[in-house]
């Protein structure tokens, strides 16, 4: 995360050009047991984390590897991601990752819910974590429980951003050139997951964008409850994470963030650190926000066009 305001290769029968390409029946072991299993959660971090990808910076032997493990774990669940190549700030070649779970509902089901996490840190030692690590670990659980619990009514994407450390250079990118299949227009909402991995540092995480009269507020105001162990902040105009170019488009956005305040952009932010019970009420609890949203009987496409992101931001 950003608070200062090679392209994936194609892995065969796991990567489609476009993700309007058919879903397909999951392994059975790919959605056994429970989608916010702490070691699951765990596995995940590990991958992305390891002193092996060395922090995933852009363009990096580590980037590559990173999407090539968020790609296996989506197309592991029946999803058909697809890579958006973009080149970053550094000059060198990366993507984003995305995956399309379409909506059922003939009335609503073009809708779209983005549940998005940037996958990129600093590399050179810098691990990244919680930065964002934890993020795609939880991003990859929602999907698996939105999978699980079978085709929601509105279509949600689950989208893994490149090079947000630089300026959020690929959500822009993804929102400058959709997808045909993910158009910004029908985009309803925004769930943005980054650096979640550490409620106990200050023992909260915030859940910024939940402005007055938001839909995504009173979904949320009615789930907080079931999970006792988290303390939730509402409230909150946030800066600099991968929800600003849809804001900027009008399109709401809930975005979990926990304070580091001691490892935030530093060689500490390691998964020893990471808070790893907290980390799957987070996950859990915006896995229950996306689908609820999903499923929504609220006109979320009329509360967008009437009230945007709550905030006006200035066009970059």
């Amino acid at each position: 995360m950003d608070i200062r305001a090679l392209a994936l290769l194609a892995l065969a029968g796991c990567i489609g050009s476009s993700a309007a390409e058919s879903q397909v029946a999951p392994p059975a072991r790919c959605i056994e047991g429970k989608p916010y299993d702490r070691g699951s959660l765990r596995a995940d971090l590990v991958a992305l984390a390891s002193p092996e990808l060395d922090g995933r910076a852009p363009g990096s032997p580590g980037d590559t590897l990173a999407r090539k493990h968020i790609t296996e774990r989506l197309s592991c669940l029946g999803l058909v991601p697809v890579a958006q190549p973009f080149t970053a700030q550094n000059g060198k070649e990366t993507a984003n990752v995305y995956a399309v779970l379409k909506g059922a509902d003939p009335a609503v089901g073009d809708q779209i819910i983005l549940v998005a996490a940037h996958h990129d840190h600093l590399g050179s030692g810098h691990l990244g974590a919680n930065d964002n690590a934890s993020g795609v670990s939880a991003m990859l659980a929602v999907a698996h429980d939105m999978v699980a619990r079978g085709a929601p009514k509105r279509t949600i994407v689950f989208a893994a951003f490149g090079d947000e450390e630089t300026g959020m250079t690929g959500s822009y990118h993804f929102a400058a050139n959709a997808p045909a299949d993910v158009p910004t227009g029908k985009i309803v909402q925004v769930i943005n997951l980054d650096m979640v991995g550490s409620h106990s540092s200050r023992g909260y995480v915030a859940a910024m964008g939940t402005l007055k009269n938001l839909a995504a507020t009173k979904h949320l105001a009615k789930l907080v409850g079931r999970y006792p162990r988290i303390n939730v902040g509402t409230g909150g105009i946030a800066r600099g994470s991968d929800f600003e170019p849809f804001c900027k488009l009008r399109i709401p956005y809930v975005f979990f963030w926990t304070p580091d305040a001691r490892c935030y952009h530093e060689t500490c932010d390691t998964i020893e650190r990471i808070d790893e019970k907290h980390l799957v009420d987070i996950a859990a609890l915006a896995g229950d926000l996306t689908r609820a949203l999903a499923d929504s009987e609220t006109d979320l496409a009329a509360a967008r066009q009437k009230l945007g992101c709550g905030v006006s931001y200035p066009r970059r």
